[in-house]
């Protein structure tokens, strides 16, 4: 029985010796095919099983039993998947990983017009790798690079300045875009010296040669070459012409350009409503004070700059007249036509005893203004200046119309209307006849009376 446990425990530590002796570890280092460098988390399967990761070194180390040939798989972000064969009894394999081949496209396009530039020459260097493209009428270059890797980019074009980029390629294709700014770009920018304001349309001509007109902005791009000298001018309506000669340095980027207005002559005659100058009216434009009209109603300003005024001329007696008027060309001859003042006129119609004649019809120039209130008045505006025709009329009352002036100046102004009652000449006629007939009653009444009297006998006779 003793002998039996025995053989049993020597068979067991015989296969377990056996075991121990049979167990592999095989390390498997990672690096990049081209650089050598060491790549930490690639993914490791044997067999089609994930097992791990390598650690910052590159390195994994993976144990079996050493009785059969292993699968082995490893995979990277921006690698190619290697995959191969490893024998049983192998400790040590190095897996060299090739980068994936991605797609790398430079556009270049012109920072001023936005338009793509054609003919740029494109370099890209980095990994081993240097290509030089020149870009096509999209104003692209295209290049095959190794994803996962840093390349320098260098752009260089006619009239344009230099660039030089940094590109950190991923694990896709990637797209990059870049603005060229033109060495011989000037800028011209033209503005109301007065105001600062863009103007706008202002004709820019460089040697003689129109070169172009200012935006909205007044602004006006040009490519002139540096280190030479040019002949600029800028014209624009209503300002006086600007013209210099210039020597471009080779950091001037802005001509900045400030007109002055034009100025023009204008006349302003105020008239009245009868065609009548109007000497000493006084001339405003845009609220300041120029000064008075003379004897012929006219007043000269010799250097008003071109633009928008508001012109008033004010005359005692007289309305005020306004108007905007555009100064520009030639200058102007402006005519103001002034209307007289208006008077409160203030109508009272009365009779001699000066006692109030209500609701008479009041006319001025034949027009009825309106009818006389329990006063007697009513009141109108008319025009100063100027002779009415004042009429009233009434039943029972003589109509009454009388000529008025009203003086220039008048603010107020009352006339008075004295109407006298209407005499009937048939109402004597009538009382004569009246007491004529009554008279005529009277006395053929008494005549009969008195006949009557005589015919009567006075009494009878005794016998």
């Amino acid at each position: 029985m003793i002998k039996h446990r025995l053989i049993i425990g020597l068979l067991i530590a015989c296969v377990l010796i056996c075991g121990t002796v049979q167990a592999v570890t095989l390390r498997i280092s990672v690096t990049d095919e081209k650089n050598g460098d060491s790549l930490a988390d690639a993914s490791i399967y044997v067999d089609g099983e994930y097992v791990g990761t390598t650690a910052s070194d590159g390195t994994y180390s993976y144990d079996h039993s050493g009785k059969r040939d292993l699968r082995l798989k490893v995979a990277r972000r921006g690698y190619q998947d290697w995959t191969d064969w490893v024998d049983a009894d192998r400790t040590r394999i190095l897996v060299e990983m090739t980068r994936n081949d991605e797609t790398l496209t430079v556009e270049v396009y012109d920072a001023t017009t936005l338009q793509p530039v054609t003919g740029a020459l494109v370099r890209v260097e980095g990994d081993g790798l240097s290509r030089s493209e020149t870009t096509r009428s999209d104003g692209s270059a295209i290049f095959s690079v190794r994803s996962a890797t840093l390349y320098d980019v260098d752009i260089r074009a006619s009239d344009y300045y230099d660039v030089s980029k940094t590109v950190q390629m991923e694990n896709t294709e990637r797209i990059v875009q870049y603005w060229l700014f033109r060495k011989d770009l000037l800028g011209v920018q033209v503005r109301d010296a007065e105001t600062s304001e863009p103007v706008e349309g202002a004709e820019v001509f460089i040697d003689g040669a129109r070169a172009g007109a200012t935006d909205s902005n007044g602004n006006l791009p040009l490519h002139l070459r540096r280190e030479k000298r040019y002949s600029l001018k800028v014209t624009a309506p209503d300002y006086q012409p600007y013209q210099e000669d210039r020597y471009l340095e080779e950091d001037n980027v802005l001509f900045l350009v400030h007109l002055s207005k034009s100025a023009y002559p204008i006349s302003i005659t105020a008239f009245n409503e009868l065609i009548k100058p109007i000497a000493g009216a006084e001339v405003y434009l845009n609220g300041t004070l120029q000064g008075k009209t003379n004897q012929y109603g006219r007043i000269m300003l010799s250097d008003v700059h071109a633009g928008t005024y508001e012109i008033t001329v004010k005359a005692p007696g007289y309305e005020e007249w306004s108007k905007v008027c555009q100064v520009s060309g030639n200058g102007e001859d402006i005519v103001a036509e002034l209307d007289y003042d208006r008077a409160s006129v203030t109508i009272r119609a009365e009779d001699p005893d000066q006692k109030p004649v209500a609701d008479a019809a009041i006319l001025v120039d034949g027009k009825v203004v309106g009818v006389t209130d329990g006063l007697g008045c009513i009141q109108t505006a008319l025009t100063t200046n100027k002779v009415y025709v004042i009429a009233a009329a009434r039943e029972g009352y003589e109509n009454v119309s009388v000529d008025v002036e009203i003086p220039l100046g008048t603010t107020e102004f009352t006339i008075p209307l004295v109407m006298e009652r209407t005499f009937n000449v048939w109402m004597p006629i009538g009382i004569g006849v009246l007491a004529a007939v009554l008279l005529g009653v009277v006395l053929v009444v008494r005549r009969r009376r008195m006949g009557a009297g005589r015919g009567r006998p006075r009494g009878r006779r005794r016998l």
